[in-house]
């Protein structure tokens, strides 16, 4: 018996029964016929193995024994086997046995505003606040993120983030503020462990030109896990109700992952949805915005240049071969490169365009169908905007690693870019326009490699396991 006293036995059950592979589980327990002290809990499998354990919420008395507790660890199903037992040990003095490993590892920061760099075992990645410099470098959000077996860090150079916030706040009509590059978020860690660190950020979105947008908070909460490819984010923003696209809009935001390969490097190349995907293809806002550079030079030489000189582009440069990102700078309300007046006359040109281009364009409009992968760099502008997403999946067909994602709640349209030149690849949950489309409060979950079956994968994300827990017994 030892030190461990009393024993809860958990049941995690696969209801698919094809197996589970390092799968985050969190159970709350509460201790009532005995009180284990502080550090007094660990967990075996049912081999009798330790297991690597974290309580990450806690509740004592005043002697420092645990009334209650939030417990995590990683668990495994064999397939077929519909279920595993794991054993939670309770005992009197803290003794926590030994477990495999030493868990998720703290790394010193590479980044000049880098916060936490994680080796999870699977990922090694940076989480950072961004410095507001308003370039794809000074972005907040994970600006490192590694595959260990692939050793490839997908954002090149560290030149742009993953996971932020751009819509409601980065459309023509707010002047097109963009807040992972214009502004710095805090990250408060929640918990840090061996098995799990999840981080909570927060940050106020910089004003734009609408002021029903101004003063608005953004909110995400991460979480990575030892030894799993899932990590998973849930969103907030402020209340909010205004017009985009000159469609009424509330409480929807536009996430963008963005990936970059380096150029002529593209990582990802095709996409699809679980059951087939329904899109529009192309991205005329691109060219709409490239056409309104084009004729601004053309009405204001002058005015053109010295803005791009603002920006640190070659004035005399061909604007189509600018970065994306340029295009947003140049009507950029914090960037300051056009006059005030002019941004605000572009901002409105720019959106009425847009708006007709788009929903008059009958080609556009057309609604198109495939069972199997789209290689989106053959569309038109190198984009697609999908309908109804939930399940997803970007996959590489020279690495065989896929980036699968599941979102608790329907997104009605998407936008997802593979530029093969740049080596630029966007998900993001945005129609056209900028127009948002995931509601405020929904969860993302994440998972990067060399996945067998994507569709498992997401499966699993859409129904975790499910856990059973026995009464508690004397040892």
């Amino acid at each position: 018996m030892g030190n461990w006293r009393h024993s809860i036995p958990i049941d995690v059950v696969d209801c698919s029964a094809r197996g589970r592979v390092a799968e985050p589980v969190e159970v709350g327990l509460t201790f009532t016929a005995f009180q284990p002290v502080d550090g007094g809990v660990a967990i075996v499998d049912e081999a009798g193995r330790p297991v690597l354990t974290q309580i990450v919420m806690a509740d004592k008395d005043e002697a420092g024994q645990l009334r209650s507790a939030t417990i995590c660890f990683i668990a495994d199903v064999a397939p077929g086997a519909g279920r595993a037992r794991y054993t939670v040990l309770l005992g009197i003095t803290p003794a926590p046995i030994s477990a495999e490993g030493a868990g998720i590892q703290q790394l010193p920061p590479k980044l000049g505003d880098g916060v936490r760099r994680l080796d999870t075992g699977v990922y090694e990645l940076e989480l950072c606040r961004g410095t507001g410099g308003g370039d794809g470098g000074s972005k907040w959000g994970i600006r490192h993120f590694e595959h260990k077996d692939q050793g490839i860090n997908l954002i090149h150079g560290n030149k742009n983030a993953f996971g932020g916030v751009y819509g409601p706040f980065f459309t023509p009509e707010n002047g097109l503020v963009n807040p992972p590059a214009h502004m710095v978020i805090d990250v408060e860690p929640i918990a840090e462990g061996p098995v799990l660190c999840r981080y909570r950020m927060r940050g106020m979105v910089p004003d734009g030109l609408l002021p029903e947008l101004r003063g608005k908070t953004i909110e995400i909460w991460w979480s990575f896990w030892h030894r799993s490819p899932w990590f998973v984010r849930s969103y907030f923003v402020d209340d909010y109700e205004t017009t985009i696209d000159g469609r009424p809009v509330s409480n929807r935001i536009t996430v963008g992952d963005e990936i970059e390969s380096g150029k002529g490097n593209l990582l990802l190349s095709s996409y699809r949805h679980y059951e087939g995907t329904r899109y529009r293809a192309g991205d005329l806002y691109h060219a709409l915005l490239l056409e309104r550079i084009h004729d601004l030079r053309n009405r204001n030489p002058d005015l053109l240049r010295t803005a791009a000189a603002k920006l640190g582009i070659d004035p005399e440069g061909d604007p189509a071969r600018w970065h994306w990102d340029n295009y947003w700078r140049m009507f950029c309300v914090i960037e300051g490169a056009l006059p005030a007046h002019v941004l605000r006359a572009e901002a409105e040109g720019i959106w009425r365009s847009a708006n007709k281009v788009v929903w008059s364009d009958a080609g556009h409009a057309k609604v198109h169908y495939s069972e199997d992968f789209i290689d989106v760099s053959r569309m038109p502008q190198e984009s697609i905007f999908p309908l109804d997403a939930r399940k997803t999946c970007d996959f590489g067909a020279d690495t065989g690693y896929s980036f699968v994602r599941y979102v608790n709640r329907t997104v009605p349209r998407m936008d997802i870019i593979h530029r093969r030149e740049s080596g630029w690849v966007n998900w993001g949950t945005n129609g056209e326009n900028e127009y948002p489309e995931m509601p405020t409060g929904s969860t993302i979950w994440s998972a990067y490699g060399a996945f067998t079956d994507w569709r498992h994968t997401a499966d699993c994300m859409e129904q975790p396991l499910a856990l059973s827990v026995g009464a508690m017994e004397r040892r």
